[in-house]
């Protein structure tokens, strides 16, 4: 995908500022933690499915924001350039 760092930025952040994804995201997190803690002690297999879904969903996250994160210093980094000028 060739989009700027702006473009990218400003997607990222609506995505998160989104009500509905962040009801998925909170409603995905709550579920993976339930099923977690319902699990026994001998399914071992399924309480690392739940711990990798549950990274899988913060990485996802992650991004985004870091999206966000290189969008903003972006627009910093321009600001002090042309406040120099």
């Amino acid at each position: 995908m060739g989009l700027s760092v702006t473009e990218k930025g400003r997607r990222a952040r609506a995505i998160l500022e989104d009500d509905v994804f962040m009801e998925v995201v909170d409603f995905t997190r709550e579920s993976i933690l339930t099923q977690w803690n319902l699990t026994d002690f001998d399914q071992t297999e399924a309480r690392e499915s739940l711990y990798h879904q549950g990274r899988a969903l913060d990485e996802v996250l992650r991004g985004l924001r870091a999206l966000v994160s290189d969008w903003t210093m972006n627009e910093s980094r321009k600001n002090t350039r042309q406040g120099k000028e």
